[in-house]
């Protein structure tokens, strides 16, 4: 996947050629739909602007990346440094830290410091990077390490018992957890800095190497690359400072540990040992406050970053829907105070921003879990209407989580940019419609909820019937066999093959139940006319037709499953059939109309019709309106026809009336779930 990250407004941009690795979440990656994203494609896109350079990104197997890269097919990659990389690669500044990962087995105590690893077998991948961390931040006997071909194996290690556990970078292991193979083992919570991470390039091109670290530096003072850092990758500085800390405090450990040994020794080492103690408690005093002086000094670059953004800004709780904090631009945009929205819930902004918009944007976001860039109108406090781009994510633990929106206006650029005002409505009716597809598909769930329960109740009334019929039938029988009455006998068990066969017939017909259920849907044109046709003829074939004489007015044509909607046409007209068969002069109909811009198709007979006061209980299962001795059957087909017009996203509905006959009509087109929302369109305000 290549992904073009041009630069604005270059006269003559220098073309570059980025290689990453396709499945290195969250520093690049691409998604379901096969786009790069993560922290290195945004920042290419920020070092595009501010180098002048034309970057062309493109995402692979990583072994494809480095070959292509080593071979001068590509201008510059991203990785971890490492000693025998430079032998190949030029680094440029380092930018970031990835994080790694310890994994075990439930079994295994969780790690909570690096002395938790002595004498410990460590699981490793057998890489340049991997070797080098050993070497720097593992050196010593103490330290067991089993080196392996990948980290699959390392995993595997741990996994068999051959390993306590496995170090590897989190977006390696975090997928791998996620495949077969490795159920019971855990990433521990402990995470590591150990690698410095960078954008090379070839040997010789020191001057490409000093634009990228130029525009780095930039980058870095503008609070754009702290501003990624934290996006993607949590706080750098304060990853820094809670390695160095770890560190510091892993020495520490030792050095208690080396008090405690010599505790038998002589009181003039040991007060040698407290003073010098008492001079490193003084050090860690000091350095820890500048690291808390730090700390504070990036939440605060934090907190003027999220403050000062040119683009509204608004953050909420996901359960409660409580706005918790709003940005300068937020109020400039909609020319009201803090106070107005602070505290209050997400749907006072209805002021704003019109109520269908907003379910528009809480359904997308409760869908997908984040919003991209989708179009709302927005309604200033003084009346102007202002187009915006709405981008929302979800963040925080499972317990508390949060809403972290942007709102841009792109009123100016859709007044100066007619193609990009044509995408904007373009995405609009993407998001209405993706909004649209979610109300319909809650509203299949409640339909197949509803039927659900009522077949497991059908199922255990039916059921229990037979059984306890044979319950009695076999107490009866086997007192007859005591008193010698062969034929109470022969009688008893005609009566329970009688049962036994009607509970195969309730067998099948939950069989065919489920089928129309399970049948995936395989939509095509259906030609009604031909489909309706033969599903007479099979009928006649049947010798179910008898006397009634058949009308089949023009059908026009449907879409949707043929054979299922086969099954729709032979079992209404078989039931048509049926219950007019009686009838001095039974005839059955066919014909279709249209109503509110759906086309619905009709089956009408003169037999024995039904009361409408139980029309409710035609489509359940096992319900029927007529005794077995009037007409047999086991009063599932209605339920089928229901099931599989309803899986096409249609409807179905009965008229009928005792001894004048009935009327059964179905479409198989949605009906509209809402008005599609007027304002979240990107036409431009008058």
């Amino acid at each position: 996947m290549v992904c073009a990250l041009q630069p604005a407004l270059l006269q003559a941009a220098d073309t570059l050629l980025y290689g990453g690795d396709r499945d290195f979440p969250p520093f690049e990656y691409l998604d379901d739909e096969g786009r790069p994203q993560g922290f290195q494609i945004e920042l290419l896109a920020a070092l595009a602007r501010e180098a002048g350079l034309d970057m062309q990104a493109r995402l692979d197997d990583w072994p494809r990346i480095e070959a292509d890269f080593r071979a001068g097919r590509l201008d510059a990659i991203a990785m971890s440094h490492t000693g025998q990389r430079h032998d190949w690669a030029l680094f440029a500044r380092p930018h970031a830290t990835p994080a790694m990962a310890l994994y075990h087995r439930r079994d295994t105590p969780e790690p909570q410091a690096l002395a938790d690893l002595l004498h410990r077998t460590i699981a490793v991948a057998d890489t340049d990077p991997m070797r080098e961390t050993r070497a720097d931040f593992f050196a010593g006997p103490n330290y067991r390490f089993l080196a392996l071909a990948d980290h699959a194996a390392a995993l595997a290690a741990v996994r068999d018992g051959r390993a306590d556990y496995a170090l590897m970078p989190q977006a390696y292991g975090h997928r791998l957890l996620k495949s077969d193979g490795y159920t019971g083992l855990l990433a521990s919570r402990f995470a590591l800095r150990l690698q410095d991470y960078g954008f090379a390039v070839a040997p010789g091109r020191e001057a490409l190497r000093e634009r990228l670290d130029a525009a780095l530096m930039q980058l870095e003072r503008a609070g754009t690359l702290e501003a990624l850092r934290v996006k993607w990758l949590s706080s750098h500085h304060d990853l820094a400072v809670r390695r160095e800390l770890e560190a510091r405090i892993e020495w520490q450990r030792l050095d208690l540990l080396a008090l405690a040994l010599a505790a038998g020794g002589a009181l003039v080492w040991l007060g040698v040992r407290l003073r010098r103690r008492a001079q490193q408690a003084g050090t860690e005093r000091q350095r820890r406050s500048e690291a808390e002086q730090a700390l504070r000094l990036a939440e605060e670059k934090l907190a003027r970053a999220f403050t000062r953004h040119p683009d509204g800004m608004l953050v909420a709780e996901q359960d409660s829907a409580r706005v918790l904090e709003v940005n300068e631009a937020l109020c400039a945009l909609l020319g009201c105070r803090s106070d107005v929205l602070i505290g209050q819930p997400l749907d006072a902004l209805s002021a704003f921003i019109d109520a269908d918009s907003l379910a528009m944007l809480r359904a997308l976001l409760a869908q997908d879990g984040a919003i991209g860039s989708a179009p709302v109108n927005v309604r200033r406090s003084d009346g102007e209407l202002r187009t915006c781009l709405v981008t929302a994510d979800l963040f925080g633990d499972q317990g508390a989580r949060e809403v972290f929106a942007v709102v841009r206006d792109v009123t100016e650029q859709l007044r100066s940019n007619e193609a990009l005002r044509s995408a904007c409505d373009t995405l609009a009716e993407s998001a209405r419609a993706q909004a649209a597809a979610l109300a319909q598909s809650r509203l299949v769930l409640a339909r197949t909820d509803d039927e659900l329960r009522s077949l497991s109740a059908a199922i255990s009334h039916d059921l229990r019937g037979p059984l306890r019929v044979v319950s009695s039938l076999s107490a009866m029988l086997r007192e007859d066999l005591k008193a010698g009455d062969l034929v109470q006998v022969a009688r008893h068990a005609e009566r329970i093959d009688a049962v036994a066969r009607r509970m195969d017939d309730i067998v099948e017909a939950l069989t065919r139940l489920a089928r129309a259920s399970q049948h995936p849907l395989q939509r095509a044109p259906v030609d009604m006319n031909a489909c309706a046709a033969r599903a007479w003829a099979m009928l006649e074939d049947m010798g179910l037709t008898a006397r009634v004489a058949v009308r089949i007015a023009d059908l026009p044509p449907a879409e949707g499953d043929a054979s299922m909607i086969a099954q729709v046409w032979q079992n209404l007209l078989g039931n048509a059939c049926k219950y007019s068969a009686r009838a001095t002069d039974p005839r059955v109909a066919v014909d279709a109309f249209s109503e509110d811009g759906r086309q619905w198709y009709r089956v009408t007979d003169n037999g024995a019709g039904f009361n409408m006061e139980l029309a409710g209980h035609l489509f359940e299962p096992f319900r029927r309106l007529h005794a077995d001795k009037d007409f047999a059957g086991t009063g599932i087909g209605l339920s089928i026809v229901r099931r599989i017009v309803r899986r096409h996203g249609g409807d179905i509905r009965a008229r009928g009336q005792v001894g004048v006959g009935a009327v059964f009509e179905f479409t198989l087109q949605a009906t509209d779930v809402g008005e599609e929302p007027p304002s979240s369109g990107c036409n431009m305000p008058a």
